[in-house]
């Protein structure tokens, strides 16, 4: 069952890019619009889906479940992170290219992916597990994962306002209004969801449509390496982690399978918000996301020891 819609929900991907791809191959879309479409995504539809998903999901009582969940995922990330920063050093991989890398190894799709296959796996008992851990996994990528991808690393004022980002800013105030029992009218929440359900698809066609631009010589082995530390690495040292936690059982299973997932879609728009040459991260989600139809199936019997 977790095999079939696992293999569902990346053939919807697959179709989705296919689409992105065929309408900037009829040159519907041109190369011209990518960073209008970048920053559409990044600045207008994802804040608004992280708030309608944080709004409607998260509770006072949730986050005192299971609260260390969010550290795990942090902790995992920052590991993997500096476990990918310096095996990319140590091969010398090129310099337009280290960014994108580190972050490709890095950050996984937790809700699009994540989600569906642990309730196919667990049931509705993992979905307030998969919120905790995504929790951290964000908040990380909106501050730290939007650093990394950013050409100018400065800790002036103009460093402070990338990780000031509409995102980061959604994130934070929608915290701030879950724990605080703010109760949001239903226009504006209906709204919200209205505009921030076009960010997957709109953001898995956007890679599509960076594949159709994509030079072969992008894909190189620097690529697959990356997919290995993500898809590999990354559970393991989740699993490392949790094993020794004390946490309900389901909770580890989520943690160890949710570090397991393949790259998350928005690194490569804000990839290619932050720079026209990191347009080949695209590439790189094509590729964790094919990938992990092979190791996730692996991690489903790992799982089995806690």
């Amino acid at each position: 069952m977790v095999i079939s819609k696992m293999a569902e929900i990346l053939v919807e991907i697959f179709i989705v890019m296919a689409v992105g791809y065929y309408i900037t191959y009829i040159k519907l879309v041109k190369q011209e619009h990518f960073k209008m479409l970048a920053d559409l995504i990044i600045l207008v539809t994802t804040p608004l889906l992280i708030f309608h998903n944080m709004y409607s999901n998260y509770t006072p009582a949730l986050l005192r479940t299971a609260y260390i969940l969010p550290f795990v995922s942090a902790s995992t990330l920052v590991l993997t992170l500096l476990v990918s920063m310096a095996f990319f050093k140590l091969l010398k991989a090129p310099e337009e290219k280290k960014n994108a890398l580190y972050a490709l190894s890095s950050f996984s799709n937790t809700l699009f992916l994540g989600l569906p296959i642990n309730i196919a796996l667990f049931g509705d008992k993992s979905i307030p597990y998969v919120v905790l851990y995504d929790l951290g996994h964000t908040a990380l990528f909106w501050t730290l994962g939007v650093w990394i991808l950013s050409e100018e690393k400065s800790f002036d004022m103009n460093g402070f306002k990338k990780l000031l980002n509409p995102s980061f800013v959604s994130l934070a105030l929608s915290f701030l209004i879950v724990i605080s029992r703010i109760k949001i009218p239903d226009a504006i929440l209906k709204s919200a969801q209205m505009i921030g359900s076009v960010t997957i698809p709109l953001a898995i066609m956007f890679i599509g449509m960076n594949m159709y631009i994509i030079k072969k010589s992008n894909i190189d082995y620097f690529v697959y390496l990356a997919a290995i530390i993500k898809l590999i690495l990354s559970p393991l040292i989740a699993f490392g982690i949790v094993y020794f936690l004390n946490l309900p059982l389901d909770a580890k299973k989520v943690a160890a399978l949710e570090a397991a997932m393949p790259t998350m879609m928005t690194v490569a728009i804000v990839a290619r918000q932050m720079s026209e040459k990191n347009s080949f991260a695209s590439a790189g989600v094509f590729v964790t996301n094919l990938i992990s139809f092979l190791t996730i199936p692996i991690f489903l019997v790992l799982i089995n020891i806690f």
